[in-house]
């Protein structure tokens, strides 16, 4: 194999009306440490002055502008971009990502793959991880999986097929198309890995509705591994019974129901560690590192846990995209799949207020973090056996 520093990297930054912002952009990629790569820029039709800033300002830093007469959209500026490019790598780097270095986002994948499978599978979670060292805040965002999405390079999809057909890579780039979020590291968690780390911190408190106890005692009732043994009421969950939780999808709010489960086995771990002292939580977190992929440093973590302990944030801020009243839901013509059709303008626009603060207060009032007590006919309880099992 060849050295990696022989390699050229291509990158490629489609832009429209990014009069403003490009040359900063342009000069941010030209300062990473990459020792060989060409930058190809793609205006798509831009209507304000870019192609002046182009021209002017940014074509002695570049390899290649290419310019369109007609508006083709990201996917044909990523397609003449890639066609210009000549490196042994492309990448994206997108023009129009809000970026602040005070706001760290790290992208949460729990992956369906079990431990003995080799292929991608698909992602049954998907969340934002946010960091806001400016305000002190912690937020945590879900994403619906099934959304129907454009994803790149394959067209409109559930949501969750995009790691699937390109894992975290993929996943980064359906992200940042639609919703112009640059997400700062992730980390990927399959379904063995997942009660690992539950089992690291000795279980899970939980609050269970009389519904969602009597699901658990009479979906698993055959499992061997306990998942049935809970109450309505307060609950230290074991490793197999906080995924069995965070599964669940069988009540009246269907997948609505599943993330807002997850969130909150994510915010009582949250809050079991903050009552530790900061040794305690490296250690633990140190030793987790073993069950998940992530592409964070050792070192990051450490800054990062250091960050959020030192910032005292007592509190996890929630929210859900797409938020309620921004979408409609149906079955495709054709293969008859249930998705998602999502105003993506409207809820990029949201996204970018909770995590950034900027642009206008959506004003969105949807409420987390209530437990449900309704299960759809059928499902609930005779005949769940089975039913989001493993």
């Amino acid at each position: 194999m060849g050295n990696m520093n022989e390699k050229t990297l291509s990158i490629v930054i489609p832009c429209y009306n990014e009069e403003n912002s490009i040359l900063d952009l342009v000069k941010k990629v030209l300062e990473s440490p990459v020792p060989n790569k060409e930058i190809i820029v793609v205006d798509d039709c831009s209507k304000d002055g870019t192609r002046t800033v182009l021209e002017r300002d940014v074509k002695p830093l570049v390899s290649k502008i290419v310019y369109h007469e007609v508006n083709q959209g990201k996917g044909g500026a990523l397609k003449t971009g890639f066609a210009a490019a000549t490196g042994d790598v492309v990448i994206i780097q997108d023009a129009d990502l809000e970026y602040d270095q005070d706001v760290v986002n790290i992208l949460l994948i729990g992956c369906d793959k079990r431990s003995d499978e080799t292929e991608a599978g698909r992602s049954d979670s998907t969340m934002i991880a946010t960091i806001d060292l400016k305000n002190g805040k912690l937020k945590l965002t879900s994403l619906m999986r099934d959304m129907y999405i454009d994803i790149p390079g394959y067209g409109y999809h559930k949501f969750n097929a995009a790691y699937s057909y390109g894992g975290v890579q993929l996943e980064y780039e359906t992200i940042a198309e639609t919703f112009g979020i640059k997400l700062d590291g992730y980390v990927e968690v399959d379904m063995e890995a997942f009660r690992e780390v539950v089992d690291l911190i000795g279980g899970v408190p939980m609050d269970l509705t009389e519904a969602e106890a009597y699901f658990l005692k009479t979906a698993y009732v055959n499992s061997k591994h306990g998942e049935k043994n809970v109450k309505a009421g307060e609950n230290m969950l074991t490793p197999y019974q906080a995924l069995a939780y965070c599964r669940i999808r069988q009540d009246i709010t269907g997948e609505f129901g599943r993330t807002d489960r997850q969130r909150k086995i994510l915010i009582s771990v949250f809050n079991e560690l903050k009552s530790e002292d900061v040794m305690t939580i490296t250690n633990i977190c140190m030793k987790a590192l073993k069950y998940v992929t992530t592409d964070l440093t050792e070192k990051q973590i450490r800054s990062l846990l250091t960050s959020v302990i030192t910032m005292g944030a007592t509190e996890v801020e929630q929210f859900r995209i797409p938020y309620e009243g921004s979408y409609t839901e149906g079955r495709l013509s054709g293969n008859g799949a249930w998705v998602m059709q999502v105003d993506y303008e409207a809820n990029k626009k949201a996204l970018q207020y909770f995590v950034f603060g900027i642009g206008e207060d959506p004003g969105i009032n949807d409420s987390y973090g209530v437990g449900n007590d309704k299960f759809i006919k059928g499902y609930y309880p005779e005949k769940t056996e089975g039913i989001s099992t493993y």
